[in-house]
């Protein structure tokens, strides 16, 4: 494993995380939020409480970027093999934190269908950045 293009791959995935979700959530997916405010902590709780989300992206980039290492293969395309990568991790833990989240959340399937493909577009993200910071040289 080259240590340094991990580390690399490690922090692109916190940078992807952390602009997607803040243009997802805290743009595009507002409206939604504003109609199920009575399931949500107060705005400025929630802002207190974001540096937990920052430790789950360090906490989870290094385990993304460590597992495109051991299974990427060597002569093929780091953009090709990054964006496989997302799709499939993407398609492993997003259906996951969707569904549940709606089985334990009074809100609406439409607000859960939406966190399943931001969820895909983050992951897949993700996974092209690592691809293409963690490719044959």
């Amino acid at each position: 494993m080259n240590t340094k293009r991990w580390l690399l791959a490690s922090l692109a995935v916190v940078v992807v995380f952390f602009v997607l979700e803040m243009i997802i959530h805290g743009m595009l997916l507002q409206g939604l939020y504003l109609k199920t405010a009575q399931v949500w902590r107060p705005q400025a709780e929630m802002m207190g409480l974001m540096w937990l989300s920052w430790l789950g992206y360090l906490i989870f980039a290094p385990f993304f970027a460590f597992i495109y290492t051991k299974g990427h293969e060597t002569g093929k395309s780091g953009l090709g093999q990054g964006l496989r990568y997302g799709v499939l991790m993407g398609l492993m833990l997003s259906p996951m934190q969707s569904l549940s989240w709606y089985a334990v959340l009074p809100i609406p399937g439409i607000l859960a269908f939406a966190w399943f493909l931001a969820g895909m577009v983050v992951i897949t993200a993700s996974g092209i950045a690592v691809g293409l910071i963690y490719r044959e040289k």
